[in-house]
């Protein structure tokens, strides 16, 4: 197969760009120390060494963690809700899943292997009946983890996916593990061909913020070269193309250059030649910084982390606040936690429902609340309550009113108040009507 059929992508041959060696974005890129390895050694190098890549990768996971979660069952938080927190917590629940959600957002997977007490082998399936505790939780990447074979039983609900992997440990060595003793973490969405062709692992969120991280990257440095060259001097020299006819002209030419430029460091003074000419041209750098913010702009929404969270930045432009830069970054981090944690949590603490040693007993049906991500202010909870007070007072106006109007009786408002609880209301209404009993009679003054 030729080169041309290997790689998409946008060309143009006449002015270079998407050429390797004539576009300054295709020429410039990312060096792996691992030349010829893969693309995850790429991102090895990449997590290892820049802080911006690490920040891309973790900080999302590091939020979805943050704030921990409540067993509820219905509004009520359930009474096993400490115990189980507590046994998580010596697990060290969320050191573990944060650099298994870690993986899966820089290699397209991973997995975290729980050293289960009932009495089998890594490689034979969870006897949940015979399970004495949990001793530990181990993590590994994706790409130290291979399907052995799959379920093949067409019946089986779990046909096609793997039942047991192969793991590779710290030190090399291998062991095999059913899946049920695994909590995975496979990736984000690619097609089930791409899948297949990974070993059943998904996407890497440097798979797509990687060329926008590369152009960020490329206009900070070229933005140094353009202050390193803010002041271009320009100088003529008299007979300079018959000077490089010779053999030694070039060289000459450069010892030429030198010393002007280093007696122009030295004494801020030129010696030329009476036929020579020596000019200094600046060069403005207005636009520049708009250019780079564009393309702080495009990174952040690759990777869908706002600037305020990513750049540690103040949100800009006319009016602007953030809020809402923050509220889609919350959403992200609310999906990670609905469709990544929650699954994998859900199978843990069954898991330690079953331990005989634990004891947790759990109910049968509870929910799994994640803890808000955002504290209001004193300010925005004072706001909250004036907005709400504003609210009750428009109710009680209009239960007034009716009242009055006779449409309704004052035993109805009342009841309705004892129903919600709410009995600010009810004093608007005695205030309105004259001081109604309740049987709807006028008390005498």
């Amino acid at each position: 197969m030729s080169n041309e059929n290997k790689f998409d992508g946008y060309m143009n041959a006449f002015l270079g760009y998407g050429t390797r060696y004539r576009d300054p974005f295709r020429h410039t890129h990312y060096r792996s120390r691992s030349q010829g390895m893969q693309d995850w050694y790429e991102f090895d190098d990449l997590f290892t060494e820049s802080g911006l890549v690490k920040k891309i990768i973790k900080a999302p996971v590091d939020e979805a963690l943050r704030t921990g979660f409540t067993l509820r069952d219905g509004e009520t938080e359930i009474e096993q809700n400490d115990a189980a927190q507590s046994l998580l917590e010596d697990l060290n629940f969320k050191s573990k899943f944060a650099t298994a959600l870690s993986w899966d957002r820089l290699y397209g997977g991973g997995v975290i292997l729980m050293m289960l007490d009932d009495g089998g082998d890594l490689h034979d399936p969870v006897d949940e009946n015979r399970i004495r505790s949990l001793e530990k939780m181990e993590v590994f990447d994706a790409k130290d983890v291979n399907p052995l074979y799959y379920y093949d039983d067409p019946q089986d609900p779990r046909f096609g996916y793997p039942r047991c992997y192969t793991v590779i440990g710290y030190h090399g060595n291998s062991f095999d593990v059913d899946a049920s003793r695994l909590l995975i973490f496979s990736g984000s969405l690619i097609s089930n061909r791409k899948r297949r062709e990974r070993n059943g692992w998904g996407g890497s969120i440097l798979e797509q913020v990687l060329e926008e991280l590369t152009h960020y990257q490329t206009s900070h440095h070229f933005a140094n070269v353009a202050l390193e060259r803010l002041s271009q001097s320009v100088t003529k020299f008299a007979g300079l193309a018959e000077l490089l006819s010779t053999d030694f002209g070039e060289k000459a030419v450069q010892r030429r250059l030198q010393m002007i430029d280093m007696s122009r460091g030295m004494m801020n003074t030129i010696a030329l030649d009476s036929e020579d000419d020596y000019d200094l041209k600046n060069i403005t750098l207005a636009g520049v910084k708009d250019v780079l913010d564009d393309f702080e702009i495009a990174l952040c929404s690759a990777a869908d982390i706002p600037a305020t969270v990513l750049f540690g930045r103040s949100p800009s432009g006319l009016n602007s606040s953030g809020e809402s830069d923050l509220e889609n970054y919350y959403n992200m981090v609310s999906r990670i936690q609905q469709l990544k944690i929650r699954p994998q949590l859900s199978r843990l603490l069954h898991l330690l429902n079953c331990c005989a040693e634990y004891h947790l007993n759990l109910p049968e049906e509870y929910t799994i609340e994640f803890n808000p991500l955002w504290n209001p202010t004193a300010k925005e909870q004072a706001e909250t309550k004036q907005i709400e007070a504003d609210a009750r007072a428009k109710d009680a106006q209009a239960a007034a009113t009716y009242v009055q109007l006779g449409a309704l009786d004052p035993s109805e408002v009342r009841d309705k108040l004892d129903e919600e609880d709410t009995y600010t209301l009810d004093r608007s209404i005695d205030g309105a009507v004259g001081g109604n009993d309740d049987e709807g009679n006028r008390s005498e003054t």
